[in-house]
């Protein structure tokens, strides 16, 4: 009985005295599993880990955008990502909301957030700002504060935490703020 090679398996031989006739549908449901299953495990387990995934994860948008960008600056120079935080989020989306309304930027008093008795817990923190013309996205914001000595700083500082915070004003101007923190 000579060994045969299935070109859908590589380097897994088997055995057959008798060829199937692929005509009959018993000859062909295997074949077809062959090519359905994986699909369905693949599907399966994407459907398992978007449920399985923490409800204060970023998401997808200019938040999510952003700590893919900054956890890609990252891993470039040789660190650990950053974990998303929803309390810093909290803090940065509320602040992005307060600075596009009063169209002016600046700069939360982090020394006096870490007294607050809500903070417990966090070692250190930063913030980066950004106010950008109508489009501009989270690669592009991430790519100003990297060309920016402070903020890459930030960036690629000792933190482990991030929350992301965006608001958009009614001129189309993109509001952003980046709240870094360690616990």
């Amino acid at each position: 009985m000579a060994q045969k090679t299935s070109p859908h398996l590589t380097n897994r031989p088997f055995r057959s005295s008798i060829a199937p006739d692929p005509s009959t549908p018993s000859a062909r449901r295997p074949r077809r599993w062959r090519i359905v299953a994986p699909l369905v495990a693949v599907l399966a387990l994407g459907l398992a880990a978007a449920a399985c995934a923490p409800a204060g994860s970023p998401g997808s948008g200019a938040t999510g955008d952003m700590v893919q960008a900054v956890n890609q600056d990252r891993a470039a120079s040789g660190l650990g990502g950053l974990v998303w935080d929803d309390q810093l989020y909290r803090l940065a989306q509320g602040h992005a909301e307060e600075i596009a309304a009063s169209n002016n930027l600046w700069h939360s008093d982090l020394g006096a957030w870490l007294t607050m008795p809500w903070m417990a817990g966090w070692r250190s923190l930063g913030e980066n700002l950004l106010v950008a013309p109508p489009g501009t996205n989270a690669w592009s914001a991430e790519d100003m504060w990297m060309a920016s000595g402070p903020h890459r700083a930030n960036i690629l500082g000792g933190f482990n935490r991030i929350g992301v915070g965006v608001k958009v004003d009614g001129a189309g101007r993109v509001w952003m703020v980046a709240e870094f923190g360690t616990r």
